[in-house]
């Protein structure tokens, strides 16, 4: 009985922080838009965030080994090499947040990631054939209506503030078309026997190596060698929510499922949209409350709709 309490009692401490990560990622982002009158670009953010990932994990594979605990890492170079195309396609998605992130208040951001949900059901159905039933399409449908009243500026926008909007939006439905694309890419490659011996740490230290060799390439042919600087603090605090969202992320679906991860998602709208209210003083439109609460709604269908196994009018690809 002691066990069970435990079992449990870490499983919803890892969700509240796994929802409080996710809930600071946007707002974080958002902070880092200037670092004393000059910005640090996404690629270079990007880069410096999957060194940091780099060493978190490696540190903690080395720590496993000394306690006796299992710490493989290589495989063999074929199956590594299997993990160079999700990280193209996480390189190139997270790139695409810290931009859009900068481009939309941290309440819009959250509400609009939620897309991630109905392009990552699309991509399991067609290319995976998993199987989504009718109520869930329906579901993924109220999500995107959700979604479309939330970001929604209000009356007392201004037409830069409009536009901003619109291309941060654009750029969030990018996002979750490439989170989709990796999050299939990487499910088949983690269910397959080989990555079945490699621990959270170890899968991510073979992301985090290809996507700072493809975004290290990246950099040096758009901006030559970057100067060397400390960071402000801001980009410190994003720096290491970046990285350790990551690893928890991947240990929640792991733990749990990608239902508790859809769950802790919806939750950090709402904790963002607070945060948000307290620190930066944002005040949010009618529209993001009724887009929150249609898109909460939704999740809540869908994931429910998922996790019943007594579903029998279902869809699958051909």
């Amino acid at each position: 009985m002691m066990a069970v309490q435990f079992r449990y009692g870490s499983f919803m401490f890892l969700f509240c922080v796994a929802t409080l990560m996710m809930a600071l990622k946007p707002l974080l982002l958002h902070l880092t838009r200037s670092s004393g009158g000059a910005t640090i670009s996404p690629e270079c953010f990007q880069f410096a965030a999957e060194v940091l990932k780099l060493v978190i994990c490696s540190a903690a594979l080395v720590v496993r080994c000394m306690l006796g605990l299992p710490a493989t890492l290589w495989p063999g170079a074929k199956h590594s090499m299997l993990f160079s195309m999700p990280a193209a396609v996480y390189l190139v998605m997270n790139v695409l947040t810290v931009r859009a992130a900068r481009l939309l208040t941290p309440p819009i951001f959250q509400l609009v990631a939620n897309l991630k949900i109905l392009c990552t059901a699309f991509a399991s159905w067609a290319i995976l054939s998993r199987q989504v039933s009718f109520a869930q399409w329906f579901a993924l449908g109220l999500l995107t209506l959700g979604v479309t009243i939330g970001q929604r500026q209000g009356k007392a926008a201004d037409d830069a503030t409009e536009h901003s909007s619109s291309w941060g939006v654009l750029l969030m439905v990018m996002n979750s078309c490439l989170s989709a694309l990796g999050g299939v890419l990487t499910e088949k490659l983690l269910k397959g026997n080989a990555t079945a011996q490699l621990s959270i740490f170890a899968t991510n230290v073979h992301v985090a190596s290809y996507t700072l060799l493809l975004n290290g390439f990246l950099v040096l042919s758009m901006q030559g060698l970057p100067e060397l600087q400390l960071p402000t603090p801001s980009v410190l605090f994003a720096l290491i929510n970046e990285a350790v969202n990551g690893i928890l992320i991947s240990l929640l679906i792991r733990q749990l499922d990608s239902i508790a991860k859809n769950f802790a998602f919806c939750i950090s709208v709402f904790v963002t949209a607070g945060l948000s209210a307290c620190i930066l003083g944002h005040q949010l439109a009618a529209e993001f409350y009724v887009g929150s609460l249609i898109t909460s709604v939704a999740v809540v269908m869908y994931t429910r709709l998922a996790a019943s196994p007594t579903l029998t009018t279902k869809t699958k690809r051909p």
